[in-house]
Protein backbone atom coordinates (compact mmCIF):
# COMPACT_ATOMS: atom_id res chain seq x y z
CA UNK A 1 0.00 0.00 0.00
CA UNK A 2 1.26 3.51 -0.76
CA UNK A 3 2.91 5.10 2.23
CA UNK A 4 3.17 1.82 4.11
CA UNK A 5 6.30 1.64 6.25
CA UNK A 6 8.81 -1.02 5.29
CA UNK A 7 9.74 -1.99 8.85
CA UNK A 8 8.62 -1.42 12.42
CA UNK A 9 10.86 -1.74 15.45
CA UNK A 10 9.98 -2.82 18.98
CA UNK A 11 12.36 -2.91 21.94
CA UNK A 12 12.24 -5.88 24.30
CA UNK A 13 14.35 -6.93 27.29
CA UNK A 14 17.86 -7.12 25.90
CA UNK A 15 16.80 -7.25 22.26
CA UNK A 16 15.35 -5.29 19.35
CA UNK A 17 12.57 -6.82 17.26
CA UNK A 18 12.49 -5.68 13.62
CA UNK A 19 9.33 -6.59 11.72
CA UNK A 20 9.17 -6.46 7.91
CA UNK A 21 5.74 -4.96 7.41
CA UNK A 22 4.80 -5.08 3.73
CA UNK A 23 3.02 -7.71 1.66
CA UNK A 24 6.01 -8.90 -0.38
CA UNK A 25 8.85 -7.29 1.60
CA UNK A 26 10.97 -6.60 -1.44
CA UNK A 27 14.59 -5.87 -0.62
CA UNK A 28 14.35 -2.27 -1.76
CA UNK A 29 16.08 0.73 -0.21
CA UNK A 30 13.25 1.40 2.23
CA UNK A 31 13.59 -2.07 3.74
CA UNK A 32 17.40 -2.08 3.61
CA UNK A 33 17.80 1.28 5.30
CA UNK A 34 15.05 0.50 7.79
CA UNK A 35 16.92 -2.57 9.00
CA UNK A 36 20.24 -0.70 8.93
CA UNK A 37 18.73 2.01 11.14
CA UNK A 38 17.56 -0.65 13.60
CA UNK A 39 21.06 -2.11 13.62
CA UNK A 40 22.46 1.32 14.47
CA UNK A 41 20.03 1.54 17.38
CA UNK A 42 20.92 -1.94 18.63
CA UNK A 43 24.66 -1.30 18.44
CA UNK A 44 24.31 2.02 20.30
CA UNK A 45 22.55 0.36 23.23
CA UNK A 46 25.02 -1.59 25.41
CA UNK A 47 22.11 -3.47 26.99
CA UNK A 48 21.01 -4.88 23.61
CA UNK A 49 22.24 -8.43 23.04
CA UNK A 50 20.26 -9.40 19.94
CA UNK A 51 18.44 -8.06 16.91
CA UNK A 52 15.61 -10.22 15.56
CA UNK A 53 14.20 -9.88 12.03
CA UNK A 54 10.80 -11.38 11.22
CA UNK A 55 7.90 -10.60 8.91
CA UNK A 56 4.28 -9.65 9.46
CA UNK A 57 2.76 -11.78 6.71
CA UNK A 58 3.42 -14.99 4.76
CA UNK A 59 6.42 -13.58 2.86
CA UNK A 60 9.65 -13.11 4.80
CA UNK A 61 11.42 -11.30 1.95
CA UNK A 62 10.93 -11.64 -1.80
CA UNK A 63 14.36 -10.32 -2.79
CA UNK A 64 15.37 -7.41 -4.95
CA UNK A 65 12.67 -5.25 -6.53
CA UNK A 66 12.29 -6.10 -10.20
CA UNK A 67 10.88 -3.41 -12.47
CA UNK A 68 9.49 -3.79 -15.95
CA UNK A 69 12.11 -1.34 -17.25
CA UNK A 70 14.94 -3.37 -15.59
CA UNK A 71 16.11 -0.28 -13.68
CA UNK A 72 17.96 -0.79 -10.41
CA UNK A 73 17.12 1.14 -7.22
CA UNK A 74 19.11 4.26 -6.43
CA UNK A 75 22.66 3.57 -5.32
CA UNK A 76 22.80 -0.06 -6.40
CA UNK A 77 25.04 0.66 -9.39
CA UNK A 78 27.12 3.36 -7.65
CA UNK A 79 30.85 2.76 -8.12
CA UNK A 80 31.67 4.83 -5.03
CA UNK A 81 29.87 2.66 -2.46
CA UNK A 82 28.84 -0.86 -1.66
CA UNK A 83 25.40 -1.78 -3.04
CA UNK A 84 22.85 -1.29 -0.23
CA UNK A 85 21.88 -4.99 0.07
CA UNK A 86 25.52 -6.04 0.31
CA UNK A 87 26.14 -3.37 2.94
CA UNK A 88 23.18 -4.67 4.97
CA UNK A 89 24.26 -8.30 4.71
CA UNK A 90 27.79 -7.40 5.76
CA UNK A 91 26.57 -5.31 8.71
CA UNK A 92 24.48 -8.25 9.93
CA UNK A 93 27.60 -10.43 9.98
CA UNK A 94 29.70 -7.75 11.72
CA UNK A 95 27.37 -6.26 14.36
CA UNK A 96 28.44 -6.95 17.96
CA UNK A 97 24.88 -8.06 18.72
CA UNK A 98 23.61 -11.51 17.74
CA UNK A 99 21.43 -11.20 14.64
CA UNK A 100 18.52 -13.63 14.34
CA UNK A 101 16.20 -14.23 11.36
CA UNK A 102 12.83 -15.83 12.08
CA UNK A 103 11.52 -17.15 8.75
CA UNK A 104 7.88 -18.24 8.88
CA UNK A 105 7.08 -17.96 5.18
CA UNK A 106 8.70 -17.54 1.79
CA UNK A 107 12.23 -16.24 1.38
CA UNK A 108 13.37 -15.92 -2.22
CA UNK A 109 16.39 -14.49 -3.98
CA UNK A 110 17.94 -11.77 -1.87
CA UNK A 111 15.53 -12.69 0.91
CA UNK A 112 17.48 -15.93 1.33
CA UNK A 113 20.62 -13.80 1.54
CA UNK A 114 19.02 -11.60 4.20
CA UNK A 115 18.28 -14.63 6.38
CA UNK A 116 21.64 -16.27 5.67
CA UNK A 117 23.56 -13.15 6.68
CA UNK A 118 22.14 -13.43 10.21
CA UNK A 119 24.03 -15.31 12.90
CA UNK A 120 21.09 -17.60 13.65
CA UNK A 121 18.08 -18.61 11.55
CA UNK A 122 14.85 -20.01 13.02
CA UNK A 123 12.62 -21.70 10.42
CA UNK A 124 8.89 -22.01 11.11
CA UNK A 125 6.69 -24.76 9.68
CA UNK A 126 5.81 -22.72 6.57
CA UNK A 127 9.38 -21.56 5.89
CA UNK A 128 10.47 -21.88 2.27
CA UNK A 129 13.79 -20.81 0.74
CA UNK A 130 14.39 -20.44 -2.99
CA UNK A 131 16.94 -18.81 -5.28
CA UNK A 132 15.10 -17.85 -8.47
CA UNK A 133 17.59 -15.53 -10.18
CA UNK A 134 18.76 -17.86 -12.95
CA UNK A 135 15.15 -18.31 -14.12
CA UNK A 136 15.22 -14.58 -14.95
CA UNK A 137 18.68 -14.60 -16.50
CA UNK A 138 20.19 -13.05 -13.38
CA UNK A 139 22.80 -14.29 -10.90
CA UNK A 140 22.34 -14.22 -7.08
CA UNK A 141 25.63 -12.35 -6.76
CA UNK A 142 24.72 -10.35 -3.65
CA UNK A 143 23.27 -13.23 -1.68
CA UNK A 144 25.46 -16.18 -2.68
CA UNK A 145 28.61 -15.41 -0.62
CA UNK A 146 26.50 -15.13 2.54
CA UNK A 147 24.57 -18.29 1.72
CA UNK A 148 27.79 -20.20 0.98
CA UNK A 149 29.16 -19.05 4.34
CA UNK A 150 26.41 -21.19 5.89
CA UNK A 151 25.97 -24.06 3.46
CA UNK A 152 29.36 -24.42 1.83
CA UNK A 153 30.05 -23.60 -1.82
CA UNK A 154 28.67 -26.73 -3.47
CA UNK A 155 25.28 -26.58 -1.77
CA UNK A 156 25.08 -22.87 -2.61
CA UNK A 157 25.89 -23.74 -6.22
CA UNK A 158 23.13 -26.37 -6.25
CA UNK A 159 20.57 -23.96 -4.80
CA UNK A 160 21.41 -21.39 -7.48
CA UNK A 161 21.42 -23.86 -10.39
CA UNK A 162 18.31 -25.87 -9.54
CA UNK A 163 16.17 -22.93 -8.36
CA UNK A 164 14.42 -25.49 -6.18
CA UNK A 165 12.38 -24.73 -3.09
CA UNK A 166 13.93 -25.73 0.23
CA UNK A 167 11.48 -26.65 2.98
CA UNK A 168 11.88 -26.22 6.72
CA UNK A 169 12.87 -29.88 7.05
CA UNK A 170 15.59 -29.54 4.40
CA UNK A 171 16.93 -26.17 5.56
CA UNK A 172 18.52 -27.29 8.83
CA UNK A 173 20.55 -30.27 7.49
CA UNK A 174 22.16 -28.11 4.79
CA UNK A 175 22.91 -25.25 7.18
CA UNK A 176 20.46 -22.74 5.74
CA UNK A 177 18.63 -22.67 9.09
CA UNK A 178 19.77 -23.50 12.62
CA UNK A 179 16.44 -24.36 14.25
CA UNK A 180 13.20 -25.82 12.89
CA UNK A 181 10.01 -25.51 14.92
CA UNK A 182 6.26 -25.54 14.48
CA UNK A 183 5.94 -22.42 16.64
CA UNK A 184 8.97 -20.09 16.66
CA UNK A 185 7.71 -17.93 19.57
CA UNK A 186 8.62 -20.23 22.51
CA UNK A 187 11.94 -21.18 20.97
CA UNK A 188 12.75 -17.51 20.32
CA UNK A 189 11.93 -16.57 23.93
CA UNK A 190 14.29 -19.24 25.25
CA UNK A 191 16.97 -18.23 22.77
CA UNK A 192 16.79 -14.54 23.73
CA UNK A 193 17.09 -15.41 27.43
CA UNK A 194 20.23 -17.38 26.59
CA UNK A 195 21.70 -14.60 24.42
CA UNK A 196 21.21 -12.00 27.17
CA UNK A 197 23.70 -13.95 29.29
CA UNK A 198 26.51 -13.48 26.77
CA UNK A 199 29.22 -10.85 27.05
CA UNK A 200 28.59 -8.49 24.14
CA UNK A 201 32.28 -7.67 23.70
CA UNK A 202 32.99 -11.39 23.42
CA UNK A 203 30.24 -11.74 20.80
CA UNK A 204 31.85 -8.96 18.76
CA UNK A 205 35.28 -10.56 19.16
CA UNK A 206 33.94 -13.96 18.05
CA UNK A 207 32.32 -12.51 14.95
CA UNK A 208 35.49 -10.59 14.10
CA UNK A 209 37.56 -13.76 14.50
CA UNK A 210 35.21 -15.76 12.27
CA UNK A 211 35.46 -13.10 9.56
CA UNK A 212 39.25 -13.36 9.74
CA UNK A 213 39.11 -17.16 9.63
CA UNK A 214 36.79 -17.19 6.58
CA UNK A 215 37.11 -13.78 4.94
CA UNK A 216 35.01 -12.46 2.07
CA UNK A 217 37.52 -11.57 -0.67
CA UNK A 218 38.36 -7.89 -1.00
CA UNK A 219 36.50 -6.28 -3.85
CA UNK A 220 33.79 -8.96 -4.07
CA UNK A 221 31.07 -6.37 -3.43
CA UNK A 222 32.19 -4.49 -6.54
CA UNK A 223 32.27 -7.71 -8.57
CA UNK A 224 28.74 -8.54 -7.42
CA UNK A 225 27.52 -5.04 -8.29
CA UNK A 226 29.09 -5.11 -11.75
CA UNK A 227 27.65 -8.56 -12.48
CA UNK A 228 24.18 -7.42 -11.41
CA UNK A 229 24.39 -4.33 -13.62
CA UNK A 230 25.64 -6.41 -16.55
CA UNK A 231 22.86 -8.96 -16.28
CA UNK A 232 20.14 -6.34 -15.82
CA UNK A 233 21.29 -4.72 -19.04
CA UNK A 234 21.02 -7.98 -21.01
CA UNK A 235 18.16 -7.79 -23.57
CA UNK A 236 16.90 -11.24 -22.57
CA UNK A 237 16.52 -10.15 -18.93
CA UNK A 238 14.67 -6.97 -19.88
CA UNK A 239 12.30 -8.98 -22.07
CA UNK A 240 11.59 -11.51 -19.31
CA UNK A 241 10.88 -8.77 -16.79
CA UNK A 242 8.50 -6.99 -19.17
CA UNK A 243 6.65 -10.25 -19.85
CA UNK A 244 6.35 -11.10 -16.16
CA UNK A 245 4.99 -7.65 -15.36
CA UNK A 246 2.47 -7.88 -18.21
CA UNK A 247 1.32 -11.25 -16.87
CA UNK A 248 0.99 -9.81 -13.37
CA UNK A 249 3.63 -12.13 -11.93
CA UNK A 250 5.77 -9.27 -10.66
CA UNK A 251 4.48 -6.34 -8.63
Amino acid sequence: MPGEEAVSVEAGPGHLLVRLDREHNTLDNALVYGVLSALDTAEADPRCAALVIHARGPVFCSGMPLRADAELPAGWADDAAQPPPWHLFQRLTQAPVVTVAVVEGAASGGGVGLAAACDLVVAGAAARFRLTELLLGLVPAMALPFIARRTGPQVARRLALTCGEISQEEAVPIGLADFATGDPAPLLRRLLVSLRRLDRDAVGALKSYLRTAAPVPDGLASVARDLLVQRMQAPSVAERLRTLHQEGLLG
